[in-house]
């Protein structure tokens, strides 16, 4: 039996994903970015909440509609103490709702930027045969897989297409372009490292700031 290390990565996006809107100030369409703030107005027995935006050129706001006219008595209690205290995981689920944005824009502009956080999940004793890496995307981002790979495993780019092109790493789920498009919540990488020269530089950059 093979010999596996599991390990974890999380990438977390640096940004929350921008919106692109036209700016009647700005006199354009322009990028907004999330304040991570939300708004809370009361009619009667009825409630709004937006999560605001502003133009990346001017300042100029945008309410992204939340809550319209729902009535008190159907809204969580503890979903409403989190938007009044602007809850950060609930800034971030509405924000990375890609769904949710697209019904107010054609242009959402996710994140390139990615902080890579590792987590050792078992390791067998004896020398190590096959690394299996696990990737948890818990926020929507653009970071290609193929650089995504190259930086979390001390490789270059093209080091990265070639063990894929010799099948020493395989990207699950499969495809062609795999390498070429934004990583993606729940993809697994195996590589299969008797067939890696430089196999302990990869493992130990792979492992680098595992928990």
């Amino acid at each position: 039996m093979q010999d596996i290390v599991r390990i974890c990565w999380t990438a977390i996006s640096l940004e929350m994903p921008r919106v692109w809107r036209n700016c009647s100030r700005c006199g354009a369409t322009t990028p907004f970015i999330c304040s991570e703030k939300f708004r809370v107005n009361a009619h009667g027995k009825r409630l709004d909440a937006w999560l605001i935006y502003r133009c990346a050129g001017c300042d100029q706001t945008w309410n992204h509609p939340i809550l319209e006219r729902v009535p008190v008595t159907e809204v969580d209690p503890s979903e409403l103490r989190a938007l009044s205290e602007n809850c950060g995981r609930l800034v971030e689920r509405y924000a990375s709702d890609m769904a949710r944005l697209q019904r107010y824009s054609d242009r959402i502009e996710e994140p390139d930027t990615v902080v890579l956080e590792a987590r050792l999940l078992g390791r067998r004793d004896g020398e190590p045969k096959t690394l299996v890496v696990s990737i948890a995307v818990p926020r929507p981002c653009r970071v290609r897989l193929d650089r995504l790979l190259a930086s979390g495993l001390g490789l270059s780019r093209g080091a990265v297409q070639r063990l894929r092109d010799a099948a020493v790493l395989i990207v699950s789920p499969p495809g062609r372009a795999a390498l070429r498009q934004p990583v993606r919540d729940g993809q697994t990488v195996t590589v299969d490292l008797r067939s890696v020269e430089s196999a302990t530089s990869l493992l130990s950059a792979a492992l680098r700031g595992t928990s």
